[in-house]
């Protein structure tokens, strides 16, 4: 009898013991909070003091969902009628908990694209890239994407006019302009700002009163901003060349970064001005706007005008300045009217340097002058030093009024295009072996010059072989063709300076066979140099062989350098067993491969 007695206590114990420790559905574990304003009406605040050595330290508060409700204690739902119905894009509905956010970055197949790294965010996700030009703990460039399409670099996938598209949210935002949110606005005890309940949506932009500001970028002592815990950015605002960029957020209470939020997307605007992509904070918080940043945005700037300031904080809008277009035939400065105006000049006076010169189209508020670019035309400067060409020139523009008993000394406007020549040509297809039988002023750069490499069938370079890999038979001869595009380097000669195969594409392998060096043939059993500072091309053949020691594909590269004709004998001197090197710091490269056995 007593055996069967424990044995029933035993069992009712355990019994107890299970219904302790099991999940009770509707009770809320709570979050932290900085006031009870932020709890949601169906939650209770629950404070609870704090305490060290006897004495009172802090006083901790913590919102919790009424009996029967769930959620974070911020907002609280019914289990019995909602689902994933109650619950926003980006969020699953969880029986325990309610509106869970769903991490994508966790997904079997990431949402982002080859070399960006995803980060995820409440009820979202943004696509990093990091950027070399500053460290990756300051820098991170994002990229939206819309429709499973990436948007483009500065761009957002917004909903305009009920239909998602990527627009750039400098023209696409909502202005925030309550005085509360400036850094010299002290709070009210019991009409603290909480937006710890707001449902931001889109990307917004700070004023106070007129004046456009941003964000601090220092501490903000608790209780500004009209909240208890004022919210800062961590890091400087991005620059305008660095798109969207996302940037941690601090909020100040006992100490200054006490609380670490969400970090929030943040673009810099060509008219001066910031905009934020805001989320809601995880207690009662908000987002301050500094009082100290308040500065003239030019958005009173027209079409010809830009927003200056010498000192970033006193900004005007001025008159643009030239801008010069650097094409493959013509450089073009373009010139505002008013500009021109304000210096007391006649914009249909101008002339280049050589007077005869004068094309010009004439546009509504501008003026462009044009010139060839061409060496010796209309009196163009062209210099070379091997790496990159430079044209320049001037406009001379006379003030009003000219007449022919009088002389007006003109203003000058010297312009520089700089075009790059492409240091390293390299053949775009592979070369294999055969098996053997047994087995100042104005200066703009333009686009780069390309040189390229082409391996003919025959010795006089009439035929080419067609695209995709070649393969060669042992001891048979590669003849090869270099030339510049892009250009009209009238007088220029394309040196080949040295010429060398390796066993991959990478023109920097340290394990190379030379072909040429210093100009001139390494072995002229092998290599014959066929044309080389004559003119815009250069050629060469050479006996094609194990060169590796290895039956591995092999790829040939050239460095080479542009000669101006007019100014240096460009042809190289190889009389001698061991040619001097001309070599300087101005070589470029080019490559072709791979090439293979057959």
């Amino acid at each position: 009898m007593f055996y069967r007695i424990m044995s029933v206590m035993l069992l009712l114990l355990v019994a107890a013991c299970s219904a302790q420790t099991s999940v009770k559905v509707g009770v809320s574990s709570g979050s932290v909070a900085t006031s009870c304003d932020a709890c949601h009406h169906r939650a209770r605040c629950v404070h609870d003091n704090r305490v060290h050595d006897n004495r009172v330290e802090t006083e901790a508060v913590s919102c919790r969902c009424d009996d029967g409700w769930v959620g974070d204690g911020f907002t609280c739902y019914d289990p019995t009628s909602c689902n994933q119905d109650c619950c926003s894009q980006g969020y699953r509905w969880s029986a325990l908990q309610g509106c869970v956010d769903i991490d994508e970055c966790s997904l079997p197949q990431t949402p982002c694209g080859p070399g960006e790294r995803c980060h995820n965010t409440k009820g979202s996700f943004s696509c990093l890239v990091d950027l070399p030009q500053r460290s990756a703990a300051q820098t991170r460039s994002v990229t939206f994407s819309c429709g499973g399409r990436p948007c483009p670099a500065g761009q957002d996938c917004l909903l305009v006019d009920g239909t998602s598209r990527c627009i750039d949210p400098c023209d696409h935002y909502t202005p925030l302009d309550d005085a509360w949110r400036a850094t010299s606005f002290r709070g009210i005890e019991g009409s603290w700002k909480c937006e710890s309940s707001s449902e931001f949506q889109g990307w917004y932009r700070l004023f106070l009163g007129n004046s456009s500001v941003q964000m601090p970028e220092r501490c903000i002592q608790r209780n500004m901003c009209g909240t208890k815990a004022p919210m800062w950015l961590q890091t400087p605002h991005p620059l305008l060349s660095e798109g969207i960029k996302l940037v941690p957020v601090c909020a100040s209470w006992d100490s200054c970064c006490q609380y670490k939020e969400n970090p929030i997307h943040v673009k810099a605007c060509a008219r001066n001005y910031y905009v934020y992509k805001f989320t809601k904070p995880s207690m009662c918080m908000s987002y301050c706007a500094d009082v100290n940043t308040q500065i003239h945005t030019c958005d009173t700037c027209t079409a010809t005008e830009t927003c200056s300031s010498n000192d970033t904080i006193n900004w005007r809008c001025v008159p643009k300045k030239p801008e010069l277009v650097c094409g493959r035939n013509q450089l073009r400065l373009t010139v505002q009217k008013n500009f021109l105006e304000d210096l007391g000049l006649n914009a249909s006076s101008a002339h280049l340097i050589d007077p005869r010169c004068h094309e010009q189209v004439d546009g509504p508020e501008t003026m462009s002058y044009l010139v060839e670019r061409r060496r010796d035309v209309c009196g163009n400067v062209v210099k070379n030093n091997g790496t990159h060409v430079l044209y320049t020139n001037i406009v001379f523009v006379y003030p009003p009024g000219l007449t022919k008993e009088s002389i007006h000394v003109p203003r000058s406007f010297q312009f520089s295009c700089i075009f790059p020549l492409d240091d390293i040509t390299s053949l775009d297809t592979a070369i294999s072996y055969q098996p053997l039988a047994s087995g100042e002023g104005v200066v703009s750069v333009g686009d780069p010059t390309r040189a390229s490499m082409t391996l003919y069938t025959r010795p006089d370079f009439s035929e080419a072989f067609p695209a995709g890999p070649v393969r060669l038979p042992l001891g048979s001869a590669l003849h090869v063709g270099v030339s510049v595009n892009n250009t009209e380097y009238d007088g220029f000669g394309l040196l080949l300076e040295t010429c060398y195969v390796t066993n991959s594409p990478n023109a920097s392998d340290a394990h190379r066979h030379f072909l040429i060096q210093s100009r001139c043939p390494v072995d002229r059993r092998h290599v014959k140099v066929i044309e080389s500072g004559a003119s815009r091309q250069a050629r060469f053949s050479a006996l094609f062989f194990l060169y590796q020691g290895t039956y591995e594909d092999v790829y040939l590269h050239c460095r080479i350098s542009m000669c101006d004709r007019s100014s240096a004998s460009c042809s190289p001197n190889c009389s001698r067993r061991r040619a001097r090197s001309a070599a300087s710091s101005y070589q470029l490269p080019v490559a072709v491969g791979p090439i293979s056995w057959f």
